[in-house]
């Protein structure tokens, strides 16, 4: 279930910061140092479990408000070449068959 979250957030925020994997690389940091160096310490047996719990639907929250305030449109990639409807496509010579 936090996975679920996690993907569809990071893929919103790649895609509306026109393909920057800064900023991808710092909050994947970001959640790693918050979520295994702070608050990992702080629980241990059942607590930890129900904290995995609250941390997934944390994301998936995140997540669901990011589709439904903004939409699907922003979670596939657009580029200019796929915006593009015939792209060209450079034509390769033909060798002819090689006599030996």
């Amino acid at each position: 279930m936090f996975i679920l979250g996690f993907v569809i957030v990071f893929n919103w925020v790649f895609n509306n910061a026109n393909g920057s994997v800064l900023i991808i690389m710092l909050m994947h940091a970001m959640n790693n140092t918050i979520s295994g160096s702070f608050f990992g310490p702080m629980f241990s047996r059942a607590d930890a479990v129900r904290q995995a719990w609250l941390y997934a639907a944390l994301w998936c929250a995140v997540a669901i408000v990011l589709v439904v305030g903004y939409g699907p449109q922003d979670l596939s990639r657009k580029h200019r070449k796929q915006e593009e409807e015939h792209p060209v496509q450079p034509e390769m010579p033909t060798a002819s068959p090689r006599v030996v």
